[in-house]
């Protein structure tokens, strides 16, 4: 509001003073105002400033969010969980939200090893697992702004083919990501 009461002062004095000015004055005068209301609309953008805003943290964050996420998902029986977060340079910044990331990665994976393992054998296990794969687009990893829609899509058609007996997606998906 005060930049807006010191703009219309500016243009005030700038409007009363004009019958004087030069024509070069006036060119320059004209190129300030319109930088004045560049800075002006530039100063009044509306950042994200709520708490869901995702800045930069160090390692020690991220790695108590990957061990927080890990806590809070469920998991196949038997799979080992890590207890650090490994294979990330402690001295780096990383996003907020990367340790969650990297921990719904790991259970992707989990549970399309799940699925691999059981779908030939034991068919409630393998069903448990597409249930399981199928909150992922439902989860903050997936989101719009961590995840793009052809990432979306190659995990809803590999779901797809799991449901008709095919491995392949998932198979796949584990050689080149995993």
């Amino acid at each position: 509001f005060i930049r807006l009461i010191i703009f219309r002062n500016f243009l005030l004095i700038i409007l009363i003073n004009m019958k004087i000015l030069s024509a070069k004055t006036k060119i320059l005068l004209g190129m300030i105002f319109t930088l004045m209301i560049c800075l002006m609309f530039a100063g009044c953008s509306n950042s994200d400033t709520t708490s869901d805003s995702r800045g930069f943290t160090d390692f020690e964050h991220i790695e108590e969010e990957y061990l927080a996420t890990i806590d809070s998902l469920n998991w196949p029986d038997g799979v080992e969980l890590p207890k650090k977060l490994e294979n990330e340079d402690t001295g780096a910044s990383f996003q907020v939200g990367y340790g969650e990331t990297r921990a719904s990665n790991l259970w992707e994976y989990s549970w399309m090893k799940e699925w691999l393992d059981t779908y030939n054998t034991n068919p409630e296990r393998a069903e448990k697992a597409l249930e399981e794969l199928e909150k992922a687009f439902d989860m903050p990893y997936m989101g719009k702004d961590r995840c793009d829609d052809a990432t979306r899509n190659y995990l809803r058609e590999n779901i797809d083919k799991a449901k008709l007996g095919d491995p392949s997606g998932f198979r796949e998906c584990i050689d080149v990501n995993y």
